[in-house]
Order: C-alpha cells, then sequence, then structure tokens
C-alpha cells in the first residue's frame, strides 16, 4: 500500500495499527531513500539509506539507527564496513579508500 506520508514524501509497503511495519520504501521529499524493513514506524533490520548527494549506508538497522553490521559508503568512495552502535561506527574493521593516485 502506497501513502503520502508528508508534502512530496511517499511510503510503498507494509503497515501495522497505522504505522510503517514489515517491508517498505520511503522516499522522501529531498530525494533521499530508505529500502528495508521497519518495525513500528522506525527503520528496523535490514535496510539501505541512500543519500540524494550520493552517500549510502547497507547494513542493520536499530531504532531508526544504524545498528549492527553495515557498510557506510561516502560519496567521494570511501567505505566503513563494520560494526555500528546506535547510529555510530564502532568497529574499525575495514576502511577502504577508492584513491588510485
Amino acid at each position: 500500500m502506497s501513502k503520502q506520508i508528508a508534502a512530496g514524501s511517499k511510503y510503498a509497503g507494509e503497515w501495522r495499527n497505522d504505522k510503517r511495519h514489515g517491508k517498505g520504501t520511503h522516499t522522501y521529499s529531498n530525494g533521499d531513500k530508505y529500502v528495508g524493513e521497519w518495525l513500528d514506524d522506525k527503520y528496523n533490520g535490514q535496510g539501505t539509506y541512500t543519500w540524494l548527494d550520493g552517500r549510502k549506508y547497507v547494513g542493520e538497522w536499530r531504532d531508526g539507527n544504524f545498528n549492527g553490521q553495515g557498510t557506510f559508503t561516502i560519496a567521494d568512495g570511501d567505505r566503513y564496513a563494520g560494526e555500528y552502535r546506535h547510529g555510530k561506527w564502532h568497529d574499525q574493521k575495514e576502511e577502504t579508500n577508492d584513491d588510485t593516485a
């Protein structure tokens, strides 16, 4: 089911008790997009958030924050892969830089 959330913002996916719940895609009015799992109207489980400026986070979420294993890619191609807690990089497992110079 698709529903407009706010002006220019749209959600297509599963609902429970009038909250985003299950799998769905939210496209924000500024061009950002989240595709993944929801629990009680928050990102929760596996998901991908893509910012209009090219940044991207792919991984686990809890209560709307990066939480668990994931990869954050900056627009210039640098990646930070590892463990995140409460929306912050916790474990410096892997950092890659796409600079070829």
